[in-house]
């Protein structure tokens, strides 16, 4: 063994790499199999012949039968190498004690702590935690968002209370603060950051925008023209914009071809999303149309996909292990006519790969409320009542605007409510009870005003909330007894698996929507169990969307158009219960027949909408404005049932 070895370094060092791979395999045979210095040595030859896979592994297992001193090294060249080749189950295997034997080198701690958070792994990330750099923001922004996926906001609150005491200026600091204050419902904070926001020019609350996220942004801001300010994702994709990278876009398909549609996402396993397109998405019409998932779904996420209809599972394509440079080759390869990114700017985002591809259409679809700012996209996926005219300037995109609904809707596989007690859900059951399953961090101050309102005027009435946190809860709590409300007034829901969560829903009289961030897929939620939701229509995508499914499952009069209506609407319902009762009734006769849940008649609509691009880029013509014609009305249940 020890000649071979000899050998083998020999040719390594003369840079005769085949040669010297032959003798330190041959070392590794005649008994070299535990020697660390044998298996490194393998390491750097695999690393200088450009086989970062190969070299990670022989780097981890040198590391394996070193001493800790020599194994620090190891590791640390195994982490570099494994992260480079997208060895992510190498990478976890190896990196806690990676770490633990580099203690001084925050780096290796954020991408062993990445790379947990990545795969979900949030408990796993614990060790590393104390070894990050607090003063880089983005080493605190993987902190902040442990934390927050953790649930543990007064650890997260301490953290940046403590790194605010040293840099009060921080921009990142303080757009985080503002952030994790409507997490827990801190609304003295969320208040001081909505005065704030009334000078958006400025020079502070300028220089907060642009740190501040796109899906932050429409939590607060009920005004088209900020939200479409650029926001901090902007410069993490403007390097692989075409204007920085000179790609041009391939040739869409001939005419006669079918048209190759392509969707991009990590969520497609049991994510809102899926609640919502799954069904649509396997309706498509494979006549007339190619599809393909893109998927980048974590592994243990994407075993959920085995429930799936047995087509669409055949038509999934796995790009999570593959750089962004080469998911965009995949998807030419593809022939990708249309490829629609299903994320805009939501956490797990893979903006990159739709920047970098060549596709001849680049489409946003129901991941992100609004313009998808600083990314190379030709159309948006809206309806009228989201993006009326008067939105189109604040667009970078065209709106292909569907006819009544944008939002598709699982009913097949949505469970139904199954027979359940008040007293199940802690609620009496001769009160009247208004309810908002929102997540709370949607309730603005402006949202509290206006339930405030509601809960004066109907003093007999209880207040029925989904709000996860125990600081939220006390935050709540006590901005509601400020403001005069009794606090046994107040009913906090515990989390239930979403079947057990649609059952319980029916118990509420009526929902009271927040804004500017209306319910969205908690919004059909409701609809679906049958629970009337009263909404105000704002001046935004995201603050419009209720307004748009309450349209389509034939229940406008739902939609307020001022503050006083809105409260005026909800006295008036919980004050008459003929008219609530015929409301519900109304919306039971409506589920199966209306067209919010209609998937198949959605997904007609959009496969027109893709006809309409289509049809432009074959004439050679730039993207535009389409309107989408509806098709005629159903005149029987589309469930082939009753209701």
């Amino acid at each position: 063994m020890k000649k071979s070895f000899e050998q083998a370094l020999k040719e390594y060092q003369a840079g005769r790499l085949p040669s010297a791979l032959k003798f330190a395999e041959k070392a590794v045979a005649e008994g070299g199999a535990s020697h660390p210095g044998l298996l490194a040595l393998i390491g750097n030859i695999q690393f200088k012949s450009g086989n970062r896979t190969a070299a990670a592994e022989a780097f981890a297992r040198a590391a394996e039968k070193a001493d800790d001193k020599a194994a620090a090294g190891y590791l640390k060249l195994a982490v570099t190498l494994a992260q480079a080749a997208g060895l992510t189950d190498l990478l976890l295997a190896v990196g806690v004690r990676a770490v633990k034997l580099n203690p001084s080198d925050p780096e290796l701690a954020f991408t062993v702590a990445s790379a947990f958070f990545t795969r979900g792994r949030w408990g796993d990330m614990d060790p590393m935690l104390e070894r990050l750099d607090r003063d880089n923001d983005r080493h605190m922004a993987l902190i902040v968002n442990h934390h927050r996926l953790m649930s543990r906001f007064d650890a997260l609150y301490a953290e940046l209370d403590r790194a605010l005491l040293t840099r009060p200026d921080d921009l990142f600091l303080n757009v985080s603060k503002f952030a994790v204050a409507r997490e827990v419902l801190d609304f003295p904070t969320i208040e001081r950051h909505e005065a704030l926001m009334r000078q958006p020019d400025a020079p502070l609350t300028a220089g907060l925008m642009a740190r501040e996220p796109a899906l932050g942004r429409i939590l607060w801001s009920d005004d088209e023209a900020l939200n479409a300010r650029p926001s901090q994702e902007g410069l993490s994709y403007a390097a692989t914009l075409p204007s920085a990278t000179r790609r041009t876009r391939r040739a869409f398909s001939a005419p006669g071809e079918k048209i190759h549609i392509g969707y991009l996402s990590n969520d497609f396993h049991g994510h809102a999303t899926m609640t919502l397109f799954l069904e649509a998405m396997a309706a498509h019409d494979l006549e007339r149309f190619d599809v393909t998932l893109f998927c980048y779904t974590e592994r243990h996420s994407a075993a959920q996909q085995a429930a799936w209809p047995e087509h669409l599972r055949a038509r999934i394509v796995p790009v999570g292990h593959l750089s962004d440079e080469a998911a965009a080759a995949l998807i030419c390869e593809r022939r990708t006519d249309i490829l629609v990114d299903l994320k805009g700017h939501t956490m797990g985002a893979r903006l990159g790969i739709v920047n970098l591809s060549d596709a001849p259409l680049k489409v946003t679809y129901l991941g992100f409320p609004g313009s998808v700012t600083g990314v190379d996209l030709d159309y948006a996926i809206t309806d009228p009542i989201i993006t009326p005219d008067s939105a189109k300037p604040f667009y970078a995109e065209k709106l292909c605007r569907l006819p009544e609904t944008y939002q598709a809707n699982n009913w097949r596989t949505r469970p139904r409510p199954q027979p359940m007690e008040r007293s199940d859900a802690g609620l009496p059951e001769d009160a009247f009870v208004f309810a908002s399953f929102n997540a709370s961090y949607k309730i603005t101050p402006g949202t509290l005003s206006l339930w405030v309102a509601v809960l004066s005027a109907v003093p007999d009435s209880l207040l029925w909330i989904l709000c996860r946190s125990p600081e939220a809860r006390r935050n709540f709590t006590a901005a509601i007894k400020a403001r005069g409300i009794d606090p046994a007034r107040l009913i906090f829901a515990d989390n239930r698996p979403y079947a057990e969560h649609v059952s319980r829903i029916p118990f509420a009289d009526l929902a009271l929507d927040t804004r500017p961030w209306n319910g969205h897929t908690t919004t059909s939620d409701m609809l679906w169990a049958g629970l009337p939701v009263l909404a105000t229509r704002g001046r935004t995508f995201a603050s419009r969307v209720s307004a748009s499914l309450l349209a389509a499952i034939g229940l406008p009069e739902l939609i307020a158009e001022t503050d006083p209506d809105f409260v005026d609407k909800a006295v008036m319902l919980a004050r008459d219960p003929y008219a609530l009762t015929a409301l519900r009734s109304r919306l039971d006769e409506a589920r199966f027949t209306a067209p919010l849940f209609d998937n198949e008649r959605f997904c007609r609509h959009l496969e027109r909408g893709y006809e309409a691009m289509a049809a432009r880029a074959r004439a050679g013509l730039g993207p535009d404005h389409i309107d989408v014609e509806a098709l005629p009305p159903r005149t029987t249940p589309f469930s082939g049932e009753a209701s």
